[in-house]
């Protein structure tokens, strides 16, 4: 099954990932998601809903979206039920650009993860067409993940570092960033106030 036309293209794809527990109950995070070769990967670490939702179904959707604010929202909040349809069962985001869902094979387990290979079941694409690249968005992108890893990290030199990227991210969103990535950044804002990421940069 060939992924292109679902977004999905060779490297690192920052996807909005949507499981369910053994009960039913659904979840939605960003991941980073490996494409090699006609292979398809991720790592996902220890402790988050993520994993625990593979370990108990072996599923998993990819949702494809350029949404700013909806992959921060994912990141941080618990994303109420009307964000999701279901597709036999399993949660997808209703405003993806596309979802695929996949079938997960652990393949390793690492010090603070797992490692999974997965093997597409099916797609659909919601949305077509090309959105030229503005470094907002991916601005957004990269603050977002440095700031869901901040608590993780112990050091403090590294948290330190984290925090100016952080900082660079919000003035990249504020001089290129359209409406949706501005309000993106301010979401990450709030979110993240009590790691004390970003500065007071963000003026709305």
């Amino acid at each position: 099954m060939d992924l292109k036309e679902a977004g999905l293209c060779e490297g690192i794809s920052e996807v909005i990932a949507t499981t369910r527990s053994a009960s039913g109950v659904p979840n939605a995070a960003p991941i980073g998601f490996l494409t090699r070769e006609g292979n398809y990967l991720v790592k996902l670490y220890k402790g988050s809903q993520t994993l625990n939702n593979i370990i108990e179904t072996k599923k998993l959707a990819a949702n494809v979206t350029d949404d700013a604010v909806l992959f921060v929202k994912a990141a941080f909040d618990t994303l109420s039920a009307n964000f999701y349809s279901l597709f036999q069962g399993f949660p997808v985001l209703k405003e993806a650009n596309s979802w695929i869902l996949f079938k997960c094979d652990f393949i390793e387990e690492r010090v603070e993860s797992f490692l999974f290979q997965l093997t597409p079941i099916t797609a659909e694409v919601n949305k077509k067409g090309v959105r030229a690249i503005n470094r907002g968005f991916n601005a957004v992108i990269e603050a977002a993940i440095l700031a869901t890893r901040y608590g993780i990290v112990k050091d403090e030199r590294e948290k330190e570092e984290m925090q100016k990227m952080v900082e660079g991210y919000a003035e990249i969103v504020e001089k290129c960033g359209g409406r949706k990535e501005k309000e993106a950044m301010r979401v990450l804002h709030e979110k993240t106030t009590r790691f004390h990421v970003i500065s007071t940069i963000i003026e709305g």
